[in-house]
């Protein structure tokens, strides 16, 4: 017996087994029927605060949200090569980058000014947040001010032309201007022993920028253009253009159009006229097509080519595609893709965070050092681009 309860008839004694019992009602212990009540209401207590601090206080971290990205470049028409092989590094960069939050949507701009301002509207729509194209400097030209007033930035993998140099708009390219590729090729054939040239170029931004730095930079290097012609993209009665540069007997002919059905065309046309001499290109003949199309005409046919990317970029395009084509602009399309990622990676979640971030944003790219300058350029001095060659009905990358 508890010594020190007042209450003899609160507990029983088993005499049997020497237990003692408390009986309810007593007044020497706590009831078992409150001691349930208090457990259960302290139980309640700590299931409220478990509420009031997951819902008040505790910071639950935000889920990455899916951000929209567009793809705009020609997929149709002579200058499809552009989006097929653009489309291929792009997705290889989304792939390596597990960049699972960036969502890609796809317009056809067919590297013309009419259907890039129908593609970017259909994007602006969408509610992309950044656009890598256009791949042609004409279309890029149409495009801008739509990208402009939405203000999403165009990142072009292989728009060329100096007009889109301006500073501080939505504009921005992983390429130098054509004042680097012009001077570039220039340089390139007057080292090859070249006094005299003849021009072709189409009548657009990319052509007509291309002509007037190739020409300063070829004369001023002791050269000599005689002739230029010119034609609109697309078009192949080109015999009256022909005729002009046949008759003026350079030494070589630079062809520089928008088109690779114009550009082809040319060569064509100049070999059938019984014209021998070496012909050199711009990045628009980085195609598989013109060697299918005329395999005789554009054999020897030298081509200055932005970067056609590091070792380990075509090793992956190889593992990914299981092909061992060069692709037009490629490697740029990852690193446009690349920069947007990282924007994204930093915060960005509107087309103007993107543009803000990306002054800042300096990586090793697969094709080149990626560092923007205020006009949203690639004005490295160091940039080198390719020369390819056509060999033996392949494109074989010059040593220099």
């Amino acid at each position: 017996m508890n010594p020190n309860s007042n209450d003899p008839a609160a507990y029983n004694s088993d005499s049997s087994t020497g237990l003692v019992t408390h009986q309810p009602g007593s007044k020497g212990g706590r009831p078992l029927a409150v001691i349930v009540l208090t457990i259960f209401i302290i139980a309640e207590l700590l299931g409220l605060a478990g509420i009031v601090y997951y819902k008040f206080i505790y910071k639950k971290p935000k889920p990455v949200s899916n951000v929209k990205v567009g793809l705009m470049m020609a997929f149709s028409g002579g200058s499809a090569a552009m989006g097929n092989g653009t489309s291929k590094g792009m997705l290889l960069a989304k792939k390596q980058l597990n960049a699972d939050n960036i969502d890609i949507i796809q317009e056809d701009s067919k590297c013309d000014a009419k259907a890039a301002e129908a593609a970017i509207k259909r994007l602006i729509e969408k509610k992309v947040i950044a656009i890598i194209g256009e791949g042609c400097s004409s279309a890029s030209v149409a495009a801008l001010p739509f990208a402009n007033n939405a203000k999403i930035p165009l990142i072009s993998p292989s728009a060329s032309s100096p007009t889109l140099t301006k500073p501080d708009d939505y504009f921005f390219r992983v390429i130098p201007p054509d004042t680097f590729q012009g001077s570039f090729i220039a340089q390139a054939i007057y080292d090859r022993g070249i006094r005299t040239i003849a021009v072709f170029y189409t009548n657009e931004p990319y052509g007509t920028g291309m002509n007037k730095v190739f020409q300063e930079k070829f004369e001023a290097l002791g050269g000599k253009v005689v002739a230029t012609a010119f034609a609109e993209p697309d078009v192949i009665d080109l015999g009256e253009q022909i005729s002009t540069i046949k008759a003026n007997n350079p030494e070589a002919i630079f062809v520089a159009p928008n088109s690779v059905v114009t550009g082809t065309a040319v060569i064509k046309l100049a070999r059938e006229a019984g014209m021998q001499t070496p012909l050199f290109g711009a990045d628009i003949f980085y195609d598989e097509t013109i060697i299918s199309n005329a395999p005789e005409a554009v054999e020897g046919l030298t081509i200055t080519s932005f970067p056609t990317g590091s070792k380990s970029f075509k090793q992956s395009i190889v593992n990914e595609y299981q092909i061992t084509d060069q692709l037009y602009a490629a490697p740029q399309a990852y690193d446009a893709f690349h920069a947007i990622y990282t924007a994204v990676k930093q915060g960005a979640t509107t087309g103007e965070q993107v543009k803000n971030k990306l002054p800042n944003i300096t990586f090793k790219g697969v094709s080149a050092d990626i560092a923007f300058d205020q006009a949203g350029e690639i004005s490295d001095p160091a940039y080198k681009y390719d020369l390819l060659q056509i060999k033996d009905g392949k494109f074989t990358v010059l040593e220099q």
